[in-house]
């Protein structure tokens, strides 16, 4: 069996999925998912819940008693020595992210191995896309507000814009590492889209509409996708893989609204 650790927003559920099922793939083996994350810290960080349960994702939740021996080796540093310089003795295995730049030696980890990281490249899983594709389809039928921006998306060449501000703005660590994309970057990459295509029509999905709409303007066609709260922000997700072509913050979750349009023509 494979586990991996998931925390953070849907963006980052998402790629920690993708290198479990990718794992899980090449062992021949099931992927567990350690949710506690979720348990321990709700109403902490950015109070995101577990939301991988909207697509037709392909785990089993991993039990207590499934993690309590991975739980000691993380404890010990006697176990870590030993699964470390003869991995063959150790019955359970713990592979750690090293940091943000793609590392191939997870591909040498062992079967029962329990992964922890974000694993924030597609080169994780490229060679496992086709199977990602199909796993991460949409549980539910979209509601009808959703289902009517679909069908503008679709009368247009559709350039999704998404702007990620969030915690990004209102949480201080947030705000310092990573930052937000200001309005220069959406201006340039709209004047770009406009070099590249004809006739792009702006469909601009936020986690703060008011502020877009105050800062934002265009010579294109725009509108500002507004499909109320009880719809799941995972349709903004949604939405934006319907979109002929990507304007993209420094978000994963626009990154994956942009990966989930298959056209490999998109410009994103």
């Amino acid at each position: 069996m494979i586990i991996t650790k998931l925390n953070g927003g849907l963006g980052n559920q998402m790629f920690q999925y993708a290198l479990g099922r990718k794992l899980a793939i090449t062992h021949g083996v099931d992927l567990f998912l350690d949710l506690s994350f979720f348990d321990l810290h709700a109403g902490v960080h950015s109070k995101r819940p577990f939301e991988l349960d909207v697509f037709n994702a392909k785990y089993q939740r991993a039990s207590p008693e499934m993690l309590r021996p991975f739980e000691k080796l993380r404890s010990s540093r006697l176990l870590r020595t030993v699964q470390r310089l003869a991995p063959d003795l150790s019955r359970h295995h713990l592979f750690h992210e090293r940091g943000f730049p793609f590392d191939p030696s997870v591909f040498d980890i062992a079967d029962n191995t329990y992964v922890d990281g974000h694993w924030q490249s597609e080169k994780y899983f490229s060679d496992v896309s086709e199977a990602l594709r199909t796993d991460l389809t949409f549980v539910d039928t979209p509601p009808g507000k959703v289902l009517e921006m679909m069908d503008r998306i679709k009368e247009c060449n559709a350039v999704s814009l998404h702007v990620r501000r969030g915690d990004y703005v209102s949480h201080g660590p947030a705000s310092q590492f990573h930052g937000v994309c200001d309005v220069g970057y959406y201006d340039r990459a709209v004047r770009l889209i406009r070099e590249r295509i004809d006739t792009p029509s702006l469909f601009i999905l936020s986690d703060d509409l008011a502020w877009a709409k105050e800062h934002l303007r265009f010579d294109s066609p725009t509108t500002f996708v507004d499909v109320g709260e009880k719809a799941g922000n995972w349709n903004d997700m949604r939405l934006m893989s319907h979109c002929t072509h990507h304007i993209i913050a420094n978000s994963s979750f626009s990154w994956w609204g942009a990966w989930l349009n298959p056209d490999p023509k998109k410009i994103v």
